[in-house]
């Protein structure tokens, strides 16, 4: 072991002892930290980092706390968890609404109607679809 590593122009020289601490038994910590990753990435959950301003910190700690039951906020997961299912549910009975409605100016059905060749005509339908979907 040890020399000159020719690819990087390194010497490397062999250390006896540990470095890392793998050695040492897994504590009950970091085993169940282990195993939530493992049943986490099983069960296709993501994790997202979002950055917020400080108003907006402070209306998500509101919400959490105003929609939480019985005097127990909502965690900041559940909360945003909740907010996305009820948004997907408006959105999919917004959809609802139109879908088969003939647009009046090319004449395709929706919600594809002309894909958007007429969109900056007043009396297309998508445009007129794709601004009401806006938040």
């Amino acid at each position: 072991m040890g020399g000159l590593d020719v690819a990087t122009d390194r010497i490397e020289i062999p250390i006896d002892w540990p470095v890392t601490g793998h050695d040492k038994p897994e504590s009950a910590e970091a085993r169940r930290k282990r195993e939530q990753r493992e049943r986490d990435e099983a069960a296709g959950v993501v994790t997202i980092a979002v950055r917020l301003a400080a108003s907006e910190a402070a209306m998500l700690a509101a919400g959490r706390e105003l929609r939480g039951s019985q005097g127990v906020p909502y965690t900041t997961t559940e909360y945003i968890n909740t907010l996305l299912r009820r948004d997907h549910e408006l959105l999919q009975q917004q959809r609802g609404v139109v879908v088969g409605r003939i647009c009046e100016n090319c004449r395709k059905p929706l919600p594809r109607g002309c894909g958007g060749v007429w969109r900056t005509e007043l009396p297309c339908a998508l445009a007129q679809l794709e601004r009401a979907l806006e938040l």
